[in-house]
């Protein structure tokens, strides 16, 4: 399997603002470019147990092809270009990727972003291990991205919360964010610790700065 990329013309191509992706074909993106990077965006996405499964890979590449997202060479290889290109660049080039997870008293969900030297994408999971990849606002930076996704789920949920975490990290901590009042709650915790060490009354800079120390920036 190979990748290309192929820059449109000014004008040309209108991308969409989200791409769906199977699990079978984010396995076939995957292996585009072996190694480590390549894993542990398959550990994220929680496909790393079929990340070499031939019959899965084979699936994965079939349907990429038959709506387009994929062409096959002469040679039978698999090409991708855009922003199919783009998202298999991050995932498979990544130095970072940062788990947010949104919760609410009833219910929890997931976003995952990944950012490697070229590229920053947001993926959202759906039903039977299927992802939306967007690309994130290259106006603003990533720590300023990650915060934007808590801070608006908290303002349609202020009794809610929001974690960050950076799956590189060894010793696994995440920070706690939460609404108080007109300013924020943090708190810190680690695996295995059932304590969390809060400290309130933050203004956004001083969330955005411990955003950036559990990144890691």
């Amino acid at each position: 399997m190979t990748e290309t990329s192929t820059a449109p013309a000014p004008g040309q191509e209108v991308y969409p603002d989200a791409i769906g992706f199977g699990f079978a074909e984010l396995i076939a993106l995957l292996n585009l470019q072996h190694g480590p990077a390549a894993t542990a965006s398959a550990e994220a996405l929680r496909v790393a147990g079929e990340l070499k499964d031939p019959m899965i890979l084979s699936a994965g590449a079939s349907s990429l092809v038959a709506r387009g997202a994929a062409t096959v060479e002469s040679d039978g290889t698999l090409s991708v270009s855009g922003p199919v290109a783009a998202v298999t660049r991050a995932l498979t080039s990544a130095d970072r990727r940062m788990q947010i997870t949104l919760l609410t008293p009833e219910s929890a969900d997931s976003v995952l972003t990944v950012e490697s030297p070229d590229f920053r994408i947001l993926l959202q999971p759906r039903a039977y291990l299927s992802w939306f990849a967007m690309a994130q606002d290259p106006e603003i930076s990533a720590a300023e991205a990650n915060f934007f996704i808590m801070r608006k789920h908290l303002e349609d949920h202020p009794d809610g919360g929001a974690t960050l975490k950076r799956l590189e990290d060894p010793d696994g901590g995440q920070l706690l964010l939460k609404r108080a009042g007109g300013t924020w709650s943090v708190g810190y915790s680690g695996p295995g610790t059932g304590a969390i060490q809060e400290i309130s009354g933050l203004a956004d800079d001083q969330v955005l700065d411990r955003i950036r120390s559990i990144r890691k920036d």
